[in-house]
């Protein structure tokens, strides 16, 4: 192999087969208590299984003076198959849960080729193009079942056969793009870019829909001060983003196509590394209006998609690392998050609802975490790790209010020679909070992990 020629060729096979667990359902502003904790309400036999597979390939070489040429290719086909359930009351009532039975194919076709320019007069052009045509299909059929509360016992229900519900999507994606840096002064650095999006899709046997827009970013680092390995140096960018809604491969019917996902967003802040290259410390402050960001609901009765109009981010974070003697590092984290409807109307029981100015459910705006880590190359090791989650609403109308929980987590091993013994331990204190919101929809969440400790070993070669 030249070290301006190179190919590659790369394959990955994957089999995934879960047994899906159940969200527990809320009951007005706090979890149900109604339903025992890791109660499954999935039918008996319920499964969350895919077949993967991806093959990519690609080049690289110098042409034309030093100009360095790339390509890529790849084709993926992801085949999915779901059995599975949900309550849909909190009763024990004949048919409470909902469920469905969903085949789904996904084929797509990636290819990507690029040019990068010598650098002549502290000035580096990329200009490239990639093209993505991706097609999905999906066929099952719903049903409704009784479950237990109790959750003693799944319910028995003959998986169906005929599938009397279908979605397809096909999707063109065009882009162009290009970039620059520009290193204008030793301290002063200037990076941009632009991309051309095209996209057309077709939903079905009649939705469809294109779009042409621009994106881009620009971008600056400054060199305040700098003695040895100390610095410190302050950066700001702006990105503009434009992003094609996931497919909604739902059973609800739901034919419509999703609006793209765009965001403009504004960044800046500080880096530092102080006390003889000891200390790292970075604060910076965002800001992002987001539009149409796709979020989980529920449309006749199955899960499905929707766009939530304008959303906007802000915040702060900081982060540092003190590296002491003897292999210690400590590590410590905050930031302050707030994120916010706009203007975004949705229907809640036949009553169209104005949610500008609520707080977007289960975004915590204070996040932190602080550790202590001992990492020598060589014998033992181990570390202690805080993380602190602060209150968030676990719904869009912000009336169900989820207080603050911190969890630990520790580990440690040998390391001798070429071999690792470890073990890790996760969530000791065993907290049980509402951490992500379900696809199902709204008043139903995943909860945090439960206690778990691994053990391992590793070989290097």
């Amino acid at each position: 192999m030249n070290a301006d020629r190179q190919t590659w060729l790369t394959a990955d096979l994957n089999f995934i087969r879960q047994d899906p667990a159940s969200p527990h359902a809320r009951q007005g502003a706090v979890l149900s208590a109604a339903t025992p904790l890791d109660a499954n309400y999935n039918p008996s036999g319920a499964f969350l299984d895919e077949n993967r597979f991806a093959v990519s390939a690609g080049h690289q070489r110098s042409i034309l003076n030093q100009v360095t040429w790339g390509s890529t290719a790849s084709f993926t086909f992801s085949g999915q198959q779901i059995f599975r359930g949900f309550l849909t009351s909190i009763a024990n009532t004949t048919n409470n849960a909902a469920g469905f039975r969903e085949n789904i194919d996904v084929k797509d076709f990636y290819a990507d080729t690029h040019l990068v320019f010598p650098r002549r007069n502290n000035l580096q052009f990329l200009a490239g193009a990639d093209v993505l045509f991706a097609a999905g299909e999906a066929e099952g059929a719903t049903f409704t079942y009784t479950a237990p509360l109790s959750g003693a016992t799944r319910a028995q229900v003959t998986e169906p056969t005929n599938f009397d519900r279908d979605a397809e999507d096909e999707r063109r994606f065009l882009g162009a793009y290009g970039s620059a840096e520009w290193r204008v002064a030793p301290r002063v650095a200037l990076s941009g870019g632009l991309r051309l999006n095209a996209t057309s899709e077709k939903r079905g046997v009649g939705a469809e829909s294109t779009h042409s827009k621009i994106s881009g970013s620009l971008g600056a680092l400054l060199g305040l001060w700098e003695n040895g390995a100390d610095h410190l140096r302050a950066f700001a960018n702006y990105r503009s983003t434009f992003k094609p809604a996931a497919f909604d491969f739902g059973l609800a019917e739901n034919e419509g196509i999703l609006e793209p996902e765009t965001s403009n967003s504004y960044e800046a802040g500080l880096k530092s590394r102080l006390l003889a290259g000891t200390l790292d410390f970075e604060l910076s402050a965002f800001h992002m209006d987001f539009e149409n960001l796709v979020t989980p609901t529920i449309v006749n009765g199955q899960p499905a998609l929707i766009n939530s109009g304008s959303t906007r981010f802000k915040g702060v974070e900081l982060a540092s690392d003190l590296m002491l003697p003897r292999s210690l590092t400590l590590r410590a984290t905050y930031s302050f998050h707030d994120g916010k409807f706009v203007d975004f109307i949705q229907d809640f029981a036949g009553t169209l609802t104005q949610l500008g100015g609520k707080r977007f459910e289960m975004s915590a705006r204070r996040l932190g975490s602080a550790g202590i880590i001992f990492s020598p190359d060589q014998g033992f090791f181990g570390n202690v790790v805080m993380n602190y989650t602060g209150d968030r609403y676990l719904n869009k109308r912000n009336t169900a209010l989820a207080p603050s929980f911190t969890t630990f987590s520790a580990g440690a091993g040998i390391r001798t020679g070429q071999l690792e013994f470890r073990v890790d331990g996760k969530n000791l204190t065993d907290e049980r909070d509402p951490v992500a919101e379900s696809e199902f929809g709204d008043a139903q969440y995943y909860r945090m992990p439960s206690r778990t400790v691994r053990a391992g070993v590793a070989y290097r070669f």
